[in-house]
Formats: structure tokens, C-alpha cells, sequence
């Protein structure tokens, strides 16, 4: 009889700190998903990402009040640095490409939250349709995307696990524990693996 894996309390995810930190699982096969920081694992992707993100806040700034860029500017520079990410999901590229191609994400993000605003003060003047479209538009490609990429990113991870010959095990390499193990499970059935919660 297979054992229903035991529902984790808030305290208990919070104590996983290892896989909070990671969002993986700490064994060889999710090496390069990871950055090693002071003997802890770090998720790459988050790394790379709110590094992108702190970099954007920086630049908002200048770009606005020093370049005076209207919103159609932001939106152009958000899609411009956005098209990184499906081809890094898509094709495989080498590591460093999935690097440079999350740090443009996260400047992409704080662009696309600067076209908004741009756009927003833009109708405040008086109704402007292109403003109004690329406001849509930019909120359209952010939600939909975001969900999209998130459950591509963990359906993938999830194969490399339902793929390992240790899957099935009470304790397999990447699960410190049984409730590591359980987490993990849990996860899986959600459809969610390894995301963040």
C-alpha cells in the first residue's frame, strides 16, 4: 500500500530552507540549476533574475528623468529583452545563455512595470489609445507568460526526477529527509514541482 505523503505544516516548508533557497532538489542532476554561496545552494535562475530586477531599479531612474522615455520606448525594450526568454526555453542554448537570458527578464520586468506607469501618466494627460494598447498588452504578455514559463520550467524539472532511477525511493539524493521527500511529492501531484511556495 503506497503511504499518502503526510501534508506539511507552514513551520515545516519554512524549515526546508535548503529547497527554499534552492528550488531544486540538492542532488548532481540539478547542478547547473544552482549556485553554490557560502556551502548553501542558491537557485540560479532566482540569482540571475532579482539581479537583472535590482539592475532595472537602478537604470528606471536615469531613464526616465535623465533619457525622458516615453512608454512606447519601455514597452519596445521590454519585448526586446523579453524574446530572450522563450528562446532559452525552447532550444536549449548553453548555460550562460540561460543566465544572460534570466537577467534580462528580471530588467525586462521592472521595464514592463515602467511602460505601465509611462503609460498610465500618459492617459492621465489625456485618452491616448497607444497608451492604453500598450498597457493591455504589456499586462497580457506578463500574466500569461508568467504562468506559461513557470509550469514549462516545472514540468521539466519534474521529468528529470520522474526519470531518475531513485524517484521511487523513501530517500533518493536530493531529498535530505522523508519529508523533503514528502514536499517534493506533494508538489509533483500539484502539478507545481519544485516552484517556489
Amino acid at each position: 500500500m503506497v503511504q499518502k505523503p503526510k501534508k506539511l505544516t507552514r513551520r515545516e516548508k519554512w524549515v526546508l530552507s535548503p529547497y527554499r533557497l534552492a528550488h531544486h532538489p540538492l542532488c548532481s542532476k540539478f547542478d547547473e540549476h544552482v549556485y553554490r554561496i557560502r556551502g548553501k545552494k542558491v537557485c540560479r535562475g532566482c540569482v540571475n533574475l532579482y539581479s537583472g530586477m535590482i539592475f532595472g531599479l537602478i537604470l528606471a531612474p536615469i531613464v526616465v528623468f535623465v533619457l525622458h522615455i516615453n512608454f512606447w520606448v519601455a514597452f519596445i525594450a521590454t519585448n526586446s529583452m523579453f524574446i530572450f526568454t522563450p528562446i532559452s526555453a525552447f532550444l536549449e542554448p548553453p548555460r550562460w545563455f540561460k543566465d544572460v537570458s534570466r537577467f534580462l527578464l528580471g530588467i525586462a520586468m521592472i521595464s514592463a512595470g515602467l511602460s505601465v506607469i509611462l503609460g498610465i501618466v500618459a492617459i492621465t494627460k489625456g485618452m491616448d489609445w497607444g497608451a492604453f494598447a500598450v498597457i493591455l498588452i504589456t499586462l497580457f504578455i506578463y500574466f500569461s507568460s508568467r504562468a506559461y514559463f513557470t509550469r514549462f520550467r516545472d514540468r521539466k524539472n519534474e521529468q528529470v526526477c520522474r526519470n531518475c532511477e531513485q524517484f521511487y525511493h523513501p530517500r533518493c539524493e536530493g531529498m535530505g529527509s522523508a519529508v523533503d521527500k514528502a514536499k517534493a511529492l506533494e508538489s509533483l501531484e500539484k502539478g507545481d514541482a519544485f516552484s517556489e511556495q
